[in-house]
Order: C-alpha cells, then structure tokens, then sequence
C-alpha cells in the first residue's frame, strides 16, 4: 500500500476581491444602456408660464396611443402606477424628492389622464405636469 501524500493547503489571496468586484460594477454600469423614455411618443400640451424643475427620478407618461408608462416601463394600469409611485418614493423626505413628472400627450383624453394623477397623488407624491411653452 502506498502511503498517502500530504496536500499542501492552497492559499486563494482574497484581498482584492472587494476591489475587483468594485471595478467590475463600474464596468457593468459604464456599458449598460440605462432607461431612455425618448422611444415614448407623445405631444405635451402648450402653456403660456412654465418654469424649469431640478431633475426628479420619478416620472409617469402617457404615449399618443393611451400607453401608461413608469420611468420608461410600459406598466398595465394607474393601479401600479399608484404601487410604483409609492414604492419610489417611500424614503424622500423633501418635496423635491417627491415630486413626480407627468408627461401626457395633449391629445389625451380627461379619461384616460385623470385615473394616472389620481393614482400619482394617493401614492403620496407631487405632480408636476410637463408641458411646452407657447411662442
């Protein structure tokens, strides 16, 4: 019988690990393609006062064809709108912070715009609506 060998431990050098995970999520997100809602159609109305608003990670469209969309995502109705919005919103604490963009084409019926902001406003947020200004 022959005697057994002894292994060796091998040592796997972990301290850079943190490192190259690090790096490799800067990786993934410089090339990822984040959401674009410039594929969503849809003619905002015309108003005569607007102002410009600090950018806000929420917001809520309607395309030209009745479409309902959240941060770009086609959702199904203003029900996940409502569950959405809350979810996004959940830990602002500012105004700012809970203000909700609302895009809708002026073409759009009270019908279809009216659900989508009821919804908007029982999730708790601001609405502010966008629009282009008139010449």
């Amino acid at each position: 019988m022959k005697p057994r060998r002894r292994r060796n431990a091998v040592n796997v050098p972990v301290a850079s690990m943190g490192d190259i995970a690090f790096l490799l999520i800067i990786f993934f997100m410089v090339c990822s393609n984040f959401i674009k809602e410039s594929s969503i159609r849809l003619q905002p109305p015309r108003a005569a006062d607007l102002r410009a608003l600090k950018e806000t990670p929420v917001t809520v469209s309607i395309s030209a064809e009745g479409e309902i969309f959240l941060q770009g995502q086609r959702v199904p109705d203003a029900q996940a709108i409502e569950w959405g919005v809350a979810a996004l919103i959940k830990d602002k604490a500012t105004p700012e912070g809970r203000t909700v963009v609302f895009k809708c084409d002026q073409k759009m019926g009270k019908e279809v715009f009216e659900p989508v902001l009821d919804s908007i406003a029982k999730a708790g947020a601001l609405v502010a609506a966008m629009g282009e200004e008139t010449q």
